[in-house]
C-alpha cells in the first residue's frame, strides 16, 4: 500500500492530538443519556427491533483513504467507504475533496446512485469534504449526522429532499445497523456505524475520536453480541508505540476477531496490530473490498 507520510498528513489536514484513541476515560453515553437506565432502554429497544444480515451479502468498498489498496485508484487523505448487503445501502464519510472521491468510486465500478443512506462521522473536511458533488449525483433518502455538527454541512441534502437524522442517543439506521450515538471527544464528538451480522459486529469508525476501545465496548454493550470486524480510523498517528500496543492488546483481549486500521491509524500502529493479530489483521486502503470471505469465523456469540 501506498501511504502519505506523517508531515503530509499533518499538511492535508489531518487534526492530530496525542492519545486521542487510546481509550480515553470518557463517562459511558455521555452524550445524549442522562443516566445509565436511560441507555438501557435504548439499547434494550434497538436489539428488539434490529435483525442480524447474512454475512455472505456482505460487501464494503473503500472508495478514499490515504493508504492506496491497489494501482489506478487515487490515494489521499481522508475516508469513506460503501456498504451493501444490508436492507439499505451506506455511503460512510465522504472524503476530502470531491473530485476524487468520484473518481475513485468511478475506477471501482461504484455507483453515487447504489447509495440510500449517507452516514457522515464527524464535522471534520476529510469526512465530509465530497458530500455536496456527491448529492448532485444521488439524492438519498436519509443523512445521519452528529447531534454537534453544524446544520451547513448538510443544507444541501435537506434542500434536495433528503431527511436530516441529527444522532444523539443510539438510533437505528437501517434494518441490521445502528448508529453508536454521538460520542464525546475533546477532539470532535462523533458517531460510528454497527453493523449486525449473524458472524458478530462490523464496526466501522471514521477517526475514533472517542477513542477505539471506547467505541468497541459501546457496541458490545449496545448489540451483547462479539464483534466480528473493526475498521476504519483509529486515530493512532502521534501515539507511542507502547500506548497502541497496549490498544490492540486490549482490543485482542475483548475478543474482536479482525482489525483493520486504516487512514488516521499510523503506520506504526498498523505495524503492531498486525503484530498482535497475525493473520487476523486486514490489509485496507482505497481499493479494498472487503467481503464475507475475508472474515472467516464461526457464527456469533452472544455475550451478557
Amino acid at each position: 500500500m501506498k501511504k502519505i507520510n506523517r508531515r503530509e498528513a499533518l499538511q492535508k489536514g489531518g487534526r492530530l492530538l496525542m492519545g486521542a484513541a487510546a481509550g480515553v476515560a470518557l463517562t459511558p453515553f455521555a452524550t445524549g443519556c442522562s443516566n445509565e437506565d436511560a441507555l438501557v432502554a435504548v439499547a434494550e429497544n434497538l436489539r428488539q427491533r434490529i435483525e442480524p444480515m447474512e454475512i455472505e451479502k456482505l460487501k464494503i468498498s473503500i472508495v478514499y483513504d490515504n493508504y492506496r489498496h491497489r494501482k489506478g485508484i487515487k490515494a489521499d487523505w481522508g475516508f469513506s467507504c460503501l456498504v451493501e448487503g444490508m436492507d439499505r445501502t451506506i455511503l460512510f464519510d465522504t472524503g476530502r475533496y470531491d473530485d476524487i472521491l468520484m473518481d475513485n468510486m468511478s475506477a471501482m465500478g461504484v455507483k453515487a446512485g447504489q447509495a440510500d443512506i449517507i452516514f457522515l462521522s464527524h464535522e471534520h473536511p476529510d469526512h465530509v469534504g465530497g458530500l455536496h458533488t456527491f448529492l448532485d449525483h444521488r439524492t438519498v433518502a436519509k443523512v445521519f449526522k452528529g447531534r454537534s455538527m453544524s446544520s451547513g454541512v448538510t443544507r444541501k441534502a435537506a434542500e434536495k429532499g433528503s431527511e436530516i437524522v441529527a444522532v444523539d442517543n443510539p438510533v437505528l439506521v437501517t434494518r441490521n445497523s445502528v448508529s453508536s450515538g454521538e460520542m464525546k471527544s475533546f477532539v470532535k464528538n462523533e458517531h460510528s456505524l454497527f453493523i449486525d451480522t449473524t458472524n458478530g459486529v462490523v464496526v466501522i469508525t471514521g477517526c475514533a475520536h472517542p477513542g477505539i476501545v471506547d467505541i468497541v465496548q459501546r457496541a458490545r454493550k449496545l448489540l451483547r453480541k462479539e464483534v466480528l470486524l473493526v475498521m476504519g480510523g483509529f486515530h493512532l498517528l502521534m501515539d507511542s508505540e507502547g500506548s497502541i500496543r497496549d490498544i490492540a492488546e486490549r482490543l485482542k483481549g475483548l475478543d474482536i476477531r479482525y482489525v483493520m486500521p486504516i487512514h488516521c491509524s499510523g503506520s506504526l500502529a498498523q505495524k503492531i496490530f498486525k503484530d498482535v493479530y497475525g493473520d487476523h489483521y486486514l490489509e485496507g486502503g482505497v481499493g479494498r473490498i472487503i467481503t464475507a470471505a475475508d472474515l472467516p469465523t464461526e457464527k456469533q456469540q452472544l455475550i451478557s
